[in-house]
Formats: structure tokens, C-alpha cells, sequence
């Protein structure tokens, strides 16, 4: 890790362990950090990850790092097991990790029954033209806010259906495509998702260079 680990989460939600920080791509197979007042934390690559690309093994360690300081902060056991790509949470922990351009950020929860977080590098105005009918329909598009550029908007979008997805992964049968999950509205601080014909609240975060996204989902809504 490369800057101090913060844990200043950027929504007003209750409940949540946010842990951010940022990393540079090395060809590190272990991370430390002893910027925890609790102690230090190490994680090592696993096996199947040794010979990844130094990019992937960089963003592993250091999603992994900031999940394990959010699960110390929650009171909790501080592995994080993988089926796959996925993190598995320690049994009662709702939780989630994003890792861009070389910022981490992992947060947990007691009291949500599913956390998910993203976080973008705002696109390119040539990419978000050639990503964005794969990414929003023509309706989802005139949501736009008249002072907001489309490209920021449409990494917004991007975004928030990758936080809604990565909450409710595991409970999924299919993995859904961007389409799938559908804006019904969008304001200054967040939008309305709906997937399966259940509706989410996303909160996000806008800079000029970069965005972050947030969905916390209650038991009864699942």
C-alpha cells in the first residue's frame, strides 16, 4: 500500500466498516501493513494466483488488506475465503470489495443482509460511446442529468448494476447482463435499480476523475 488506509466511509449509512486505501502494481506475491493500531495484517497470494499478471495479484493483496482491516474494525475474523473471483464472507458478514487504477476499498457489515461497492476511473469519452449501448437502453439514457457529461454518467450507471450485482451474486441463478439491471431514476446522491423486479438504492460518489458506488440491502428486501 502505497497511502495511509482510510476508514472515512463517503455515504451516511449505519453500520458499515469502510476501509480504502490506495496501491501500486509490483510483482508482490504478500502485502503487509501495520497501519492498523490492533496490529499488523499480512496476506499472501494463493497458489492458483502466483503466476497471475502483477496487476491482478496487486489488487488481490490489497482488496484482501483492506477487507481485513474492516473485519478487525466489525469484531471479526479476519480471513476472506474465494470461490473463484468471489470473496466469501465470514458467516453472518455481509461484505464487499473494488479495487481501479490502483485504489482498494473493502466494507462490511453486521446489520445488511448483502453490501455491495464499486469504483471506477471515469471513461473516456470514446470508450463511453462505444460501451454504452451495451451498458444502458435509450430510456435509461434521457435519465441523464442535463449538467452532468454522458460519459461520467454512463461510468455512474456502470457502476451502481456492478454493486447491484456483486451484492446479490450468491443469489443468483444467472449471471445478468448490464441491461438486465434497469435505472428507473437518478438524483444528486442516488439511484433506483431494479433487477428481477426487486428495486435498489445505489449511493454514489462523483468526483471530475472518478466514481464510487454503494448498495446496502436490508434482510426483509431480499
Amino acid at each position: 500500500m502505497i497511502s495511509e488506509i482510510t476508514s472515512q466511509c463517503p455515504f451516511y449509512i449505519p453500520g458499515l466498516f469502510w476501509r480504502e486505501g490506495r496501491f501500486s502494481i509490483s510483482e508482490a506475491t504478500s502485502m503487509t501493513t501495520s497501519a492498523d493500531p490492533l496490529g499488523r495484517i499480512g496476506i499472501v497470494l494463493p497458489d492458483n494466483l502466483m503466476t497471475a499478471v502483477p496487476k491482478r495479484r496487486s489488487e488481490f493483496l490489497a482488496g484482501r488488506i483492506c477487507a481485513g482491516l474492516a473485519l478487525r474494525a466489525a469484531g471479526q475474523p479476519i480471513f476472506v475465503g474465494r470461490n473463484n473471483r468471489a470473496p466469501i464472507w465470514p458467516t453472518g458478514i455481509a461484505g464487499s470489495i473494488s479495487h481501479s487504477d490502483g485504489r482498494a476499498i473493502a466494507v462490511v457489515s453486521l446489520t445488511h443482509a448483502a453490501i455491495g461497492v464499486d469504483c471506477e476511473t471515469i471513461m473516456a469519452d470514446a470508450l463511453a460511446q462505444k460501451l454504452q449501448a451495451e451498458i444502458i437502453s435509450s430510456v435509461e439514457g434521457k435519465l441523464c442529468p442535463a449538467d452532468m457529461p454522458m460519459a461520467s454518467f454512463l461510468t455512474v450507471v456502470f457502476s451502481a448494476k456492478e454493486a447491484v450485482y456483486k451484492a446479490l451474486s450468491q443469489r443468483l441463478k444467472t449471471i445478468p447482463a448490464f441491461l438486465d439491471v434497469i435505472l428507473l431514476a437518478m438524483n444528486s446522491d442516488h439511484l433506483l435499480m431494479i433487477l428481477d423486479g426487486q428495486t435498489h438504492t445505489v449511493h454514489y460518489r462523483l468526483t471530475q476523475t472518478d466514481c464510487v458506488t454503494l448498495v446496502a440491502i436490508d434482510a426483509a428486501t431480499l
